[in-house]
Parts: C-alpha cells; structure tokens; sequence
C-alpha cells in the first residue's frame, strides 16, 4: 500500500489552464475568442502548467503568447476534472472567465459584410517568453457562442459553462466587467445586458432591478431625438474583481 508521506508514489495528473475570453459585440450578439496555432485545430487559449508555476501566472502567459492580450487577470471559472476528459492522458483543466469588447481584443467587430467578427487575415507575431523563443504564431478569431463547433467537445463545455457564468453576473450586477465607459444610461446599460443575455430585456425591470445598484451623475447625455438621458456610474463596491462569492455552475459556492 502506498505510503501516504510520499507523494511520489501516486499518480498524479498534469493540470491545465483555459480560458473563454467572451465578447458581447453589439448587433451580434456574444462572442469568444478562438485561436489556432497553424499546425492543429481552433481551441480556447490554454496551456499545461509549468513547474513552479502558479495558476494566474500560466493564464497570463498563456493569453499573451497565444492571444495577445497583456495584463489580464480572468476570474476562475470551474475546474473540470473528469479522468478521460483528455485524449493526451490525465488532465485536469481550471477554466477561468474573461470579458473584453471586440475592439480591447484587437479584432474588427464590422467588415462590412454582415458576417460575424473576422479572424485577423495577416496575424501579427505574438508576444513569446523568452525562454520560449519558439512559440508557434497563433491566428484568431472571434465567432458566436452558439456556432463553436469547431472547439473540442471539452472546449465547448467550457464556453458553455462560461456563458451561463457571465450571464449570471449580468442578472444581479450592472456591466460587471466595466465593459462600459465610466458614466452610461440605462438605455446603453441595457443594450450592453441584451447582447449578453441573447435576448431583448423589459426596459421598466431592467430599470427597476439595475436602479438600486447605481449611483446617479447628475449628469445628462444625449442620445438621438428626445430629452436627455440620464447617466449614472457602479457603485464600487459592485466591481466583479471584489465579488469574491464566486459559484460553480450548479449553484454550489466555491471556497
């Protein structure tokens, strides 16, 4: 029987980092980030964890090598763990959750030809480690969160489950990835809430469910024919990265 002193003498798994980087692009819906390295198949942007490595560290250095995205800090998402998940042997995988607009990822939201966000055609050389000098080019692309076919059955598992998560947040908190700029209306609030929630909301719940949450400006912004709007600001207390009460998908909070 193995000595329970001496680690070495049981197996153990190689542990993952993934991460769904959503964006909600207006007048088309939520999207998330894919990206190929040339040589495999699109996937989220992730990683096997390196020795020594910290979880945050792997996530950071692996949105930089393979998304170009720098100093990001993706709340954890749910740690997926089933035994034969991954068909390289046993891995488990700690999905964490990201949010930017399509234009904070560095990809166009309109070409023009009603299709969705492109993949960039002549992708730059993304930022490497210099201790990995080598790391391959990766090309992406942002597609619609309901049309990720082209993922691994676990990558699709993730967007899910990180969709479900982020519109979650949007129910009970306003913009709570500070996607919007200081000062919003509620009618720019709202508009921000559909895209997330795929769906058109009642303007007079939204406003009575959001209203609470916010503090008012005093000030006005106009916004096309009729009187003013007013604006307001999140109350910071609110901001997502101080809500520690974190839940896994079946409701279970996480400690």
């Amino acid at each position: 029987m193995p000595d329970p002193s001496q680690l070495t003498q049981f197996p153990r798994p190689s542990v993952a980092v993934d991460t769904a980087v959503l964006c909600p692009v207006p007048g088309r819906g939520l999207h998330v980030l894919m990206t190929h390295p040339g040589d495999g198949v699109w996937q989220l942007p992730g990683s096997i964890l390196r020795p020594q490595e910290r979880l945050a560290e792997a996530v950071a250095r692996c949105l930089r090598e393979k998304a170009r995205l720098v100093d990001r800090a993706p709340v954890q998402l749910h740690v997926f763990d089933q035994p034969d998940r991954d068909d390289r042997g046993w891995v488990i995988s700690v999905a964490h959750l990201d949010v930017l607009s399509a234009a904070d990822v560095g990809l166009a939201e309109d070409d023009g030809t009603g299709d969705t966000p492109a993949e960039a055609a002549e992708p730059e050389p993304a930022e490497s480690d210099s201790d990995h000098p080598d790391s391959p080019v990766h090309s992406r692309k942002l597609v619609p969160v309901h049309d990720v076919g082209e993922l691994s059955a676990e990558h699709q598992e993730i967007v899910r489950v990180a969709v479900h998560r982020l519109r979650d947040f949007h129910e009970r908190t306003p913009d709570p990835f500070g996607l919007l700029e200081r000062e919003f209306s509620l009618r720019q609030l709202r508009e921000l809430h559909e895209v997330v929630a795929g769906e058109s909301l009642q303007a007079d719940t939204f406003r009575r469910t959001m209203l609470p949450l916010l503090d008012p400006t005093g000030q006005a912004v106009s916004q096309g024919r009729g009187r003013p709007a007013q604006t307001f600001t999140r109350r910071s207390a609110l901001a997502l990265r101080a809500d520690t009460r974190l839940e896994t998908p079946e409701g279970s909070r996480r400690e």
